[in-house]
């Protein structure tokens, strides 16, 4: 095999329901770039092994750990411990990642940069839409306004990400805002591409769509200390941000609540609150780029929301 230009770290456990779908999109990847895929299997018990063991078979860059860990922020480092691409990434088994990665990392290697992102497509029940709140990295912003990076689809140099020491093994729910503001501190370059990078289902069982009020307290706490470490960045507007958010979710999770009339209404504007706080900067060259999506890429999210709204 040749030296691989990116490893993707899959962490993983039970995800069988998902998982064939992130399969293949890997599959299409590494048929145009090198790169290696490193699973990190936490003993799944619903088929997941197997199926890993089938899809890694005879291949080899392609690397099934099944092994205990102690959560998904210990997959994901032992996996980029073991990786030896001059990238890595780590993906989740419910989310897809888009060919063109390959050309992203290219932009990265001709400007220099130790970071590189881009949009992203949300999948959600029947709807697809793109993240909104993606923005250009300015010196600060992860600590001035939010998390303005969606982690699938971003690559990080192992240089650069062994000199942060990996994600952080105490973290929950924000390991990947915490790891781009580290970097952020020493002075890493970002690069945002204007490509499409990946596709991120939206249901109630992933993480990031918990209203957990452990989780407003970490991401509170990884922001306090990114402001700890550069004062200069001290913003008010990120705490506003995430405690706005976490109210919303709270509420959305009472369907007695939000099915009703008057609620519906306080949901709405507590929306729009939200993205007036947030201020989604690109907001209209994402949604103009969105409309002008490949037919492949747009096929492939319309697959994924069949396969959402039937089951």
């Amino acid at each position: 095999m040749s030296v691989p230009q990116l490893s993707i770290v899959i962490p993983v456990y039970n995800g069988g329901q998902y998982l064939q779908d992130t399969l293949d999109s890997l599959v299409v990847l590494e048929e145009t770039f090198p790169c290696e895929l490193l699973f990190q299997n936490c003993k799944s018990i619903d088929g997941t092994t197997e199926l890993l063991d089938s899809f890694c078979q005879g291949h080899d860059n392609r690397f099934h750990f099944n092994e205990q860990d102690s959560g998904q922020s210990d997959a994901i480092n032992r996996g980029t411990d073991r990786a030896t691409g001059r990238w890595v990434t780590w993906l989740c088994a419910d989310d897809i990642i888009l060919p063109a990665v390959a050309e992203a990392i290219h932009e990265a290697e001709s400007s220099g940069a130790d970071l590189v992102y881009g949009d992203i497509v949300f999948v959600e029940g029947s709807s697809i839409y793109p993240a909104i709140g993606t923005e250009t990295h300015f010196p600060g912003a992860l600590a001035q306004r939010r998390l303005i990076i969606q982690q699938p689809g971003t690559c990080i140099l192992r240089k650069a990400w062994q000199e942060a020491d990996g994600v952080n093994l105490d973290l929950n729910w924000s390991m990947d805002y915490d790891l781009f503001m580290r970097l952020e501190s020493k002075g890493k370059n970002f690069l945002r591409s204007k490509l499409f990078l990946a596709i991120i289902r939206v249901h109630p069982d992933a993480k990031t769509s918990s209203g957990s009020i452990r989780r407003l307290f970490e991401l509170w706490s990884v922001i306090w200390n990114s402001h700890l470490r550069r004062p200069a960045y001290f913003r008010f507007r990120p705490y506003l941000v995430y405690g706005s958010e976490y109210l919303i979710k709270a509420l959305e999770s009472r369907p007695r609540f939000r099915n009703r009339y008057l609620a519906k209404k306080f949901l709405a504007v507590l929306h729009r609150l939200f993205w007036r706080i947030a201020g989604p900067a690109e907001q209209n060259v994402i949604q103009q780029r969105f409309h002008n999506l490949s037919p492949e890429v747009e096929k492939l999210a319309a697959g994924i929301a069949g396969q959402e709204a039937q089951g």
